[in-house]
């Protein structure tokens, strides 16, 4: 027992230093990229002393807010994979695994959400899978619904309709429960966990109307989110009769972007983001707002996901101290003697 002791220290200490690396290298990246938006803002802003900042603000909630239908549905695909892990912890592990997509290759996203959410009752390659079912469901349902908007409303823009379909298929086949399953038997994803097919038996069609659900409010928040970023530029708005009009357009604008951008596999879909962004908001608010918009939304996005993410990663440690401080003074208490 003595003998074991000294590796576990070890062990337990490495295993926190790389955790630290990793997630210095996730900062570090996510600021590289929100120096260069900044830098564009104030390249292409002409108007930036003019910007309302409590617009910005409101998006990066918004934001934050439509996170939640995603991590709850990752948190759901857990439970279906006959994962126990608390809410708590797969929302913690979702956002902060959210910063993992400013390094190039995407990989650093699922390295985090199963490093932060692995334990007892989740298994690593088991919490891996689930990271990938949920990625799926969210290209399939940001393509079909950006796909829908542009065709109804916008059917000049046959290519993108057309890149939003095909993007659309690609993820929806994988993502119904049996193609599910023989892909990841075809991979021979098994041989890491030979339970990994038994678990697989929870996927099911509810399961993925749930995370259509899911998605359908994250894309249509996300798209009042751009919305909010409009409201921040003075004169964004005041061509439209009602600025709710543009509403359609922006989600679109922001499913296909994302999208685009992870396919991309370029760190945090930097550039490729912004020029869909501005193609499709340009016609209808001018490029120099076009411009600026763009920039600012991935600033004001950037840095909701890092405030969120340090909130939740520091959370834990400060909760521990704070227990082992109150048992430290339960423990100086002297005990009062039994009456008798």
């Amino acid at each position: 027992m003595s003998e074991s002791s000294p590796k576990s220290s070890w062990k337990s200490w490495l295993t926190l230093a790389a955790k630290i690396v990793i997630f210095l290298v996730v900062v570090a990246g996510v600021w590289y990229n929100v120096a260069r938006a900044v830098q564009d803002m104030r390249t292409h802003g002409d108007s930036v002393g003019s910007i309302q900042w409590g617009w910005l603000v409101a998006a990066g909630i918004i934001y934050a807010l439509a996170s939640l239908p995603m991590a709850t549905y990752w948190y759901c695909v857990l439970l279906a994979l006959g994962q126990r892990p608390t809410y708590g912890r797969a929302v913690r592990a979702f956002f902060i695994g959210h910063l993992g997509k400013y390094v190039p290759g995407k990989a650093m996203v699922v390295v985090l959400r199963t490093s932060l959410v692995q334990g007892e009752h989740v298994e690593k390659t088991v919490a891996a899978v689930a990271v990938f079912i949920e990625t799926l469901t969210m290209i399939a349902v940001g393509a079909a619904y950006s796909g829908v908007i542009l065709a109804i409303l916008f059917r000049e823009q046959a290519i993108l309709i057309t890149i939003a379909g095909v993007l659309g298929l690609c993820a929806f086949v994988p993502t119904l429960p049996p193609i599910f399953r023989k892909v990841v038997v075809l991979l021979r994803v098994t041989r890491l966990n030979p339970r990994l097919e038994e678990h697989l038996e929870g996927l099911n069609y509810r399961l993925m109307l749930i995370g259509w659900g899911a998605y359908f409010v994250a894309w249509s928040l996300m798209g009042l989110s751009y919305l909010a970023v409009m409201q921040a530029i003075p004169g964004a708005v005041s061509t439209l009769a009602n600025p709710w009009e543009a509403l359609p357009l922006l989600i679109a604008a922001v499913g296909l972007a994302m999208i685009a951008g992870f396919v991309s596999l370029l760190p945090g879909g930097f550039g490729i983001r912004e020029l869909i962004l501005m193609q499709l908001t340009a016609p209808v608010f001018g490029r120099p707002i076009a411009v600026v918009a763009a920039v600012m939304l991935r600033v004001s996005w950037m840095v909701a996901e890092i405030v969120i993410s340090i909130i939740l990663y520091i959370l834990p440690f400060a909760f521990s101290r704070r227990k082992a401080a109150d048992a430290a003074v339960d423990d100086s208490v002297p005990t009062p003697p039994i009456a008798r």
